[in-house]
This record gives C-alpha cells, sequence and structure tokens, in this order.
C-alpha cells in the first residue's frame, strides 16, 4: 500500500483549474521531485495534501486513511509536515525556541542535530541568513513522517545546495520526500522518481532518466537544459 494516494484530484479557483483529475502514488521511503512550469499547480498539490485547501472532488490518502477532507493542523498531527517557499521564523526567540514552539514530539537537540543547527541554537532569528532559516524549517519539518518540501533549494548560493543535498539524503533514509524545485539539476541528483505536471494535470512519472528522454517534458518544460 501506497504511503500517499490521490485519485482523481480536482481543485478549482473561480474559472480558474488548478489541478484536474491528479492521481499518484508515493511509496513508503519514496523521495520525489515535482516539477513544472510557474502555474503548473504544484503549489495547489501540496496545499491540497495538507489539508489548507481541500479538493473539489477526488480522493487523498494517508497510510490508508481518507484526509481529503482533514483540516491542516489534523493533517500534520498525523505526519506530514511541509515547508514553504517563503521562509518564516519568529524574530525575537532563539532557533532553540522556534524549534522547540515548532515540534510536536518536542525533540528539538535531535532535530537541530540533523541539519547541523546546535552551534547556532543561540542565535535570535531575526540574525539568520536564508540559508539558516531553510534549515530550521527543515528541522521542523523532519519532526514528521512524510515530507512535502517546496523549493528548498531556492535562494541559496551555489555552494550551499551541496550541503542542502546532504541534509536530504540524511533525511531519506527513515523518512518519505516529496519536494518542488525548478533547479532541474539539483532536482534530477537525488530523487527515486520525477512527476511533471503541466496546466493541473500529470503529464508524465517516471525515474530521472525516463523523464529526461520523454518527448512530451522535452517540449513542454525541459527543452534544452538536460539535453
Amino acid at each position: 500500500m501506497a504511503l500517499l494516494e490521490l485519485t482523481d484530484v480536482r481543485r478549482t479557483f473561480g474559472g480558474i483549474v488548478a489541478l484536474d483529475a491528479v492521481s499518484l502514488s508515493i511509496e513508503r521511503g519514496e523521495t520525489t521531485v515535482i516539477i513544472g512550469a510557474n502555474g503548473a499547480g504544484k503549489t495547489t498539490l501540496f496545499n491540497c495534501i495538507t489539508g489548507y485547501h481541500m479538493p473539489d472532488r477526488g480522493s487523498i490518502r494517508y497510510d490508508g486513511e481518507e484526509i481529503s477532507r482533514v483540516p491542516d493542523y489534523e493533517v500534520a498531527r498525523k505526519g506530514i509536515r511541509r515547508t514553504f517557499q517563503e521562509v518564516s521564523v519568529f524574530d525575537e526567540l532563539t532557533v532553540a525556541e522556534n524549534i522547540s514552539l515548532g515540534s510536536f514530539q518536542s525533540r528539538p537537540r535531535e532535530l537541530m542535530e540533523l541539519v547541523e543547527l546546535m552551534d547556532i541554537r543561540e542565535k535570535m532569528g531575526r540574525s539568520l541568513t536564508l540559508f539558516e532559516r531553510k534549515r530550521v524549517a527543515l528541522a521542523l519539518a523532519a519532526d514528521g513522517q512524510l515530507l512535502l518540501l517546496d523549493e528548498v533549494f531556492s535562494g541559496l548560493d551555489p555552494a550551499e545546495k551541496p550541503t542542502m543535498l546532504e541534509y536530504l539524503g540524511v533525511l531519506a533514509e527513515d523518512r518519505t520526500l516529496v519536494f518542488i524545485e525548478h533547479d532541474i539539476e539539483t532536482a534530477f541528483s537525488l530523487p527515486e522518481k520525477v512527476v511533471v505536471l503541466s496546466q493541473g494535470r500529470v503529464l508524465s512519472e517516471g525515474t530521472p532518466e525516463e523523464i529526461k528522454q520523454d518527448e512530451r517534458v522535452q517540449e513542454e518544460y525541459l527543452g534544452e537544459v538536460v539535453l
């Protein structure tokens, strides 16, 4: 049984169809990247999985349980965590206090050690760099079993991206990761499966090599990037 399974999920906003008949499965322990042009429906997909939006129709099942009508805070308690494109922390709290406040299971030291935050645990939120803020967000997400990561590499310096990849590799050892990414070279270096969204639909899915060779994907999205 898949850890996460979406069947015929549709979500509209007025006359705009953000997701249209999306069906996909995420296996336990699998690392998956979701790619697609701006407006393809990637963030809306995360919002529906996490209970921030309710789909107009379709089914979302997590570990065998229907969650398509479950509110976001209950989804989080079930073990689904996410990060956002815009990373926010409490400016007047330290790193350790931010982690303690946001952790469901109250194991801040373990979470901080996963992404090497112990050395800056007393640093105030307002003083954190973008990379440090993203590590705080990743530590909080690591409290779950299914991690939905929205553009964790965005805005990072080239020298910081390999370190972020290392952190994701550590998390992937005993967690299921799904992440949205626009940096194709970085995105294809980690996952076992790639899902391509186009205009709210699943255009293609497969291994990174299969996606690179998919003519529909090349024409729609990749172009010369991976050729």
